[in-house]
């Protein structure tokens, strides 16, 4: 009879606990609510471009994001008889803000506007990852180093890609004349 009481009792135990546990497992889960995530800057829908030199129209223009050097031009009026056609990479994307100057023939584009020399190096406190990555030796990891060196300081001149070490003298000669500062 006592083997019986405690099989009873073990039952009674065994199975308070398995209600507990069921009961316990139909409980509501905490609510959890993540934290907003950090949105980019929105994308500009228009871009302002100022257009001079040897153009029908010149002035600032405004024109859809992702135009090119090309719809700057016809917007500005199309380039006059003494514009120098060859002087434009007329496929260029432009970003707001960007200055296109349309030269004489022999006429120098200012520094600064599309075309110029200063316009068609990598801007290294501006530039993407991958427009960084772009350049020879930079790969990745170095892209993404610079975009942090530049966000505790910016960069003076090209030569602190080196001086502060995130490239060596070898990828700084090959680059020096493909990076500038703005």
């Amino acid at each position: 009879m006592r083997a019986w009481l405690f099989l009873i009792g073990a039952v009674v135990i065994t199975g308070g606990a398995v209600v507990s546990f069921v009961a316990r497992g139909h409980e509501e889960p905490p609510v959890v609510e993540a934290a907003p995530q950090p949105t980019a800057l929105p994308t500009p829908q228009v871009i302002l471009v100022d257009v001079a030199g040897a153009v029908a129209r010149p002035g600032v223009v405004h024109l859809p994001a992702g135009s090119r050097v090309l719809d700057a031009l016809l917007a500005a009026g199309g380039m006059t008889g003494d514009a120098d056609l060859l002087a434009l990479n007329k496929a260029a994307p432009l970003r707001d803000g960007t200055r296109i100057y349309v030269p004489r023939p022999g006429e120098a584009v200012p520094a600064g506007a599309a075309g110029s020399t200063a316009e068609t190096k990598v801007n290294l406190n501006s530039a993407t990852a991958s427009e960084l990555d772009a350049l020879p030796g930079i790969g990745p990891a170095t892209a993404a180093a610079i975009v942090r060196a530049r966000t505790a300081r910016p960069f003076g001149s090209p030569d602190e890609l080196q001086t502060r070490g995130l490239v060596s003298p070898k990828v700084f000669a090959d680059l020096r004349d493909l990076v500038t500062v703005r």
